[in-house]
């Protein structure tokens, strides 16, 4: 089931929310009286039935899969909770860690590894065709980060399999994160409220983030589509159009994904629960480096608590730091998929992670430079930093769209002018409305922080204004939620109305 479609946001979800809201009133006055944190055990086992239904929409009985990863990791970290010796804990840390990862691996890498052994000579394996279970790479990741972080004691296991199946398979961020740590929601499983505010919250940030997924990034991903798919038939295409369908496609990327993140941080509040931010603008990065500061914070977030520092992280000089940088962006690569592409994709971020840093050790082993303090060079450096950082994300997102290395050769082969155009590139012009031109000037735009600086500048005026300051503040949040009814509205109209409404990170 996915969240921009008419039964979700028409039956599942209201029946969904009120249920829980009506549940958790009962329980909190029952937690009130008796004090006891097993009252809002209901409310999760509530939230657990409508996860595992919400699953089961979309993937059948590949829910008794989801159900074994909880009943496995569950009882891992009980076991390890209860061991004392180091060495014995070490063993049952190793296998768990091994069971998710052979788990991981059967359903999303048997197929690769087999082809990629088929290559060399003399191999002949059978290539297994294995149905990929729908969100199994953010599930898997989120339960053995709870595994590992009771081994480290940094937290209790869960005294309920009921509360610890809620965490893992929370509707809201099962098939496409944010990846959450059970430390973060822990308090929040055992006594938590649900406010008028939070609620009210958390449907601006529903409301924003369905308008990104189905105004934006739906409406933009018929052109990159278009693109790709001439591109896919050995076709090249105009160097202009080469371009907008690779903005498309980085735009479609962008506010599928983060769409999706602002609906499930959303619907976390408006059920109790707060999930941490996942995308930063990232698009308005400075560096390779500050883009995954901002870019699925999560996910380069468990990369780097659970495999870069494990691996030494930059404690081991220089050589061994690139060389962890490079194995955890290449894992972050295949864990889009299995695809040699993804893995380049992986390694190219990676490569210029290591380049940064090499860098920034020369420059500060040099003499000092002299730094311009005008807001003319500052400015200007921020606009160099800023299209280096774009080049580096858009160069790499071919890589990530294209299926084959050749099919990357001709993109950017027609990015530079140099591929032959054929009669299919020239009739994307004519599927080219002012539906989509107006979709990527607003999408550029609001890539930066202009809702941000919005606010920001709206919170100084009415912090200036003294007897109208009720007033203006009022009509300011009428405003906010007058448009994103309206955008709201739109994009129910767009659902209802059955246009193109795909969400990229399904695959993944």
């Amino acid at each position: 089931m996915v969240f921009s479609t008419a039964i979700f946001l028409t039956l599942f979800l209201p029946l969904v929310l009120l249920g829980c809201w009506a549940l958790g009133g009962l329980c909190h006055a029952g937690a009130r009286r008796s004090g006891s944190e097993m009252a809002w055990r209901p409310v999760n086992a509530l939230i657990l039935l409508a996860s595992f239904l919400f699953y089961f929409w979309g993937e059948g009985l590949g829910v008794a899969w989801l159900v074994a990863s909880v009943l496995f990791n569950a009882g891992c970290a009980r076991i390890l909770a209860r061991r004392e010796s180091p060495r014995w804990r070490q063993g049952w840390l190793a296998a768990a860690v091994a069971g998710n990862l052979l788990f991981l691996g059967w359903f999303k890498y048997a197929g690769f590894i087999a082809r990629s052994a088929n290559l060399l000579p003399g191999v002949d394996i059978p290539v297994p065709e294995v149905a990929l279970p729908l969100g199994i790479s953010f599930y898997t990741f989120q339960a053995m980060s709870y595994v590992v972080d009771v081994y480290r004691r940094e937290t209790k296991p869960s005294a309920s399999v009921v509360d610890f199946a809620c965490y893992v398979t929370m509707f809201p961020q099962l098939v496409a994160g944010p990846i959450v740590r059970y430390v973060d929601v822990a308090e929040r499983l055992l006594q938590r409220r649900v406010t008028l505010e939070g609620v009210a919250s958390g449907f601006r940030r529903f409301l924003g983030g369905l308008a990104k997924k189905v105004l934006l990034a739906n409406t933009v991903a018929l052109m990159a589509d278009a693109v790709w798919g001439v591109i896919a038939g050995g076709h090249g295409v105009a160097a202009s159009m080469a371009w907008i369908g690779l903005v498309c496609y980085a735009l479609q990327i962008y506010y599928d994904f983060s769409g999706y993140s602002d609906m499930a941080i959303g619907m976390g509040r408006m059920l109790g629960f707060e999930f941490k931010e996942n995308f930063l603008h990232p698009y308005c990065a400075t560096s390779a480096r500050d883009f995954w500061r901002r870019w699925h914070v999560s996910l380069s977030t468990w990369f780097r608590d659970y495999v870069y520092i494990p691996l030494g992280g930059n404690r081991r000089g220089l050589a061994r730091t690139c060389l962890n940088s490079l194995v955890v962006f290449a894992l972050c690569g295949l864990w889009h998929g299995a695809s040699a592409m993804f893995l380049l994709w992986g390694i190219w971020h990676g490569l210029f992670l290591t380049l940064e840093r090499l860098a920034a050790l020369r420059g500060a082993g040099g003499a000092p430079r002299k730094e311009s303090r005008t807001f003319a060079g500052t400015a200007l450096r921020q606009v160099v930093a800023n299209a280096y950082a774009l080049a580096v994300a858009l160069f790499g997102w071919v890589l990530f769209r294209s299926e084959t290395l050749a099919d990357a050769g001709l993109m950017l082969r027609s990015l530079s002018g140099l591929a032959d155009v054929s009669r299919e590139a020239r009739a994307i012009w004519l599927d080219f409305n002012p539906k989509q031109i107006v979709a990527i000037v607003a999408g550029v735009a609001l890539a930066y922080p202009v809702v941000p600086w919005l606010r920001a500048a709206l919170g100084r005026r009415l912090a200036q204004a003294q007897r109208s300051g009720a007033a203006l503040r009022l009509t300011v949040y009428a405003g906010e939620c007058a448009l994103l009814t309206a955008l709201g509205l739109l994009s129910l109209l767009f659902v209802a109305g059955g246009s193109y409404n795909p969400f990229l990170y399904f695959r993944f």
